[in-house]
């Protein structure tokens, strides 16, 4: 901060457009709109180019910058600003004074840029995040199977060390294909499980007549 620039662009990115103004020390102004689709985002980095304008300011709302940044990078510098670190003028807000504002923060380099990593480290956040959510979706699914089970008196956790293995898995396929008692006991990969103690009835057994009588 503090290095002052010549030239500089705000852009207020919304999810359809952008409002864009550069401003110079010289005391000019350019003021344009565009669309968010590939082709304007490609005619927003063409307009700065062709004004001389090598580093363009935005906040980081949501994920509309995202795309921005994408088609900049590496050939305009970009400044992503926290919006809550950035004040606003007091008084009616429009876009234009937003866009505005920001290419004179932008201006006299009054930002503190976000860290924005790099193109490869973003991609391997994203597949990590997503399998983040993933594993979340799995273990609320897995969770609720249980909350089912147990609701409907079927104890299977009690005889299974885990339900969603090789046995367990088998077992509830075969309940909910309708395949006797007889034949998912038969089915069932695990010997131990297969065993039959020497009482009639094991508590597995026991556990698939309960299920099918619930």
């Amino acid at each position: 901060m503090g290095k002052q620039r010549d030239i500089a662009c705000g852009a207020d990115i919304h999810k359809n457009t952008i409002v864009a103004t550069i401003l110079s020390l010289a005391g000019t102004k350019n003021q344009a709109k565009f669309g968010t689709t590939l082709s304007e985002l490609l005619r927003f980095k063409f307009w700065l180019t062709d004004n001389g304008c090598d580093v363009v300011a935005m906040e980081s709302t949501g994920t509309y910058w995202i795309p921005v940044y994408s088609v900049l990078e590496g050939s305009i510098e970009v400044v992503v600003a926290n919006p809550y670190m950035i004040k606003h003028i007091p008084g009616k807000k429009t876009d234009l004074i937003d866009s505005d504002w920001l290419a004179e923060l932008c201006l006299k380099d009054l930002i503190v840029p976000s860290r924005i990593f790099p193109k490869e480290d973003r991609a391997l956040r994203s597949l990590t995040r997503a399998r983040e959510g993933l594993v979340k979706i799995r273990t609320q699914l897995k969770n609720r199977i249980h909350r089912d089970l147990s609701s409907s008196h079927i104890k299977l956790s009690s005889v299974v060390t885990d339900i969603f293995g090789k046995s367990g898995m088998h077992i509830l396929r075969g309940l909910l294909d309708d395949q006797s008692i007889d034949e998912i006991i038969k089915g069932i990969p695990s010997g131990r499980l297969k065993r039959t103690p020497t009482r009639s009835r094991s508590p597995l057994k026991i556990i698939l007549i309960q299920a099918r009588s619930s």
